[in-house]
């Protein structure tokens, strides 16, 4: 594998203060020329075909790196949290599934809070917990949304968590009957809890998958979301745009990204679709694709993270590669490789970066990016790349 490489702008230590306030405290940001390169292979890897249940996956849902390069990392097909060394040597699980303290039904959530403690987000008990790193539980907490009607459907996905320990949730809601003839689009509430379960407020709402008499198209856009500081980045993925949403929810402004216009490709989007499904043996997918409008509307962005440095990764969604009816594991999760932006919270797109094909990126820090990587076998592993500067 060749290594990567990316051309952008030093920023300096002091990106998150001076971009997401009002005012300039770290004076003028230095702009020199530097050359991201993430690493041509994995400075490590955990996951094997068969052998010790601790190394083999079987949807990994969240990872990411401690202080101290512990791997922290849920498995959301056997509901387990798993903690591995710098080295990649598995030390031990965390909690383990119930009802009980300590205990979780569904993880959708995993963070690392601002004092050092793991969060979690169990949607099956809409509980709240965090543990200390070698396992210990600190706290159980259970969402306070019992006769508050703006929660009348239960949140379910962790989209972000913010400076203060806060995190954002989201609730899914249908779009349209099963039998309506026009696509219709889901509705992503999202909302603002503290890390006891209390409600914070509401953070707005997103348009989520298109789906025709109740499926999902191929080519659905869906909702990216990054938090960094106290502002929340949204996007719906319909446009090339990323709304900044302030404490209360309120939309301050709107990243616009530069469009890409695929309208002139698709026929052949839908076609490498098609052969890609056969390739895949997908035959109940292939079977909804003859009945489906071929649209030349295609979504604008596939991913969006936000790194521990304060800038925003922003992935271009990719035809065929990142259609829905293709993807593995969570659909949440950006589709690997592609292209991907970087940009500074203000707008300003330092380059583009082309992600290792098979790579889904998780956490990226300062020198290092979490991902899964996906092998022709169709083993999940856990891989950390280098960062070079």
């Amino acid at each position: 594998m060749q290594p990567v490489t990316l051309a952008v702008r030093s920023v300096g230590p002091c990106l998150l203060a001076s971009l997401l306030a009002s005012s300039s405290a770290c004076g003028d940001l230095a702009h020199q020329s530097e050359a991201l390169r993430i690493s041509p292979e994995p400075l490590v890897e955990i996951g094997e075909m068969e052998g010790a249940e601790a190394y083999l996956f079987s949807s990994i849902g969240q990872a990411f790196l401690l202080e101290d390069g512990r791997l922290v990392v849920s498995d959301q097909g056997v509901n387990e949290i798993r903690v591995f060394g710098p080295d990649g040597i598995f030390r031990h699980t965390i909690g383990r599934s119930g009802e009980g303290p300590g205990e979780f039904s569904q993880v959708t959530g995993l963070w690392l809070t601002p004092d050092g403690l793991i969060g979690l987000w169990d949607r099956g008990n809409l509980r709240i917990s965090t543990y200390r790193p070698d396992g210990e539980l600190v706290s159980t907490n259970r969402l306070r949304v019992e006769g508050e009607e703006e929660y009348s459907v239960p949140p379910e996905v962790l989209f972000g968590s913010f400076g203060n320990g806060d995190i954002a949730l989201a609730s899914l809601e249908f779009g349209g009957p099963p039998d309506a003839p026009e696509a219709i689009a889901d509705r992503w509430v999202l909302a603002r809890f503290s890390p006891d379960g209390e409600p914070r407020g509401a953070l707005g709402d997103l348009r989520g998958m298109r789906r025709l008499r109740g499926q999902p198209l191929p080519f659905t856009p869906l909702p990216r979301v990054a938090v960094l500081g106290d502002s929340l980045f949204a996007a719906d993925g319909y446009e090339a745009g990323i709304d900044v949403r302030g404490p209360d929810g309120a939309v301050g402004r709107t990243i616009i990204l530069p469009t890409l216009d695929r309208s002139a490709d698709t026929e052949s989007a839908w076609s490498a679709l098609e052969a890609e499904l056969r390739a895949r043996n997908r035959e109940m997918y292939l079977g909804m694709l003859e009945r489906l409008p071929r649209s030349d509307e295609f979504p604008q962005i596939g991913g969006l993270l936000a790194d521990d440095r304060g800038l925003l990764w922003v992935k271009l969604y990719d035809v065929p590669g990142d259609a829905l009816w293709l993807g593995h594991g969570p659909a949440m999760r950006p589709r690997a490789g592609g292209e991907w932006r970087l940009v500074r919270p203000d707008g300003e797109v330092l380059g583009t970066v082309r992600m290792p094909d098979g790579l889904s990126p998780l956490h990226i820090t300062e020198n290092r990016l979490v991902g899964v990587q996906r092998d022709a076998l169709d083993v999940e592993r856990l891989v950390v790349h280098g960062l070079e500067r």
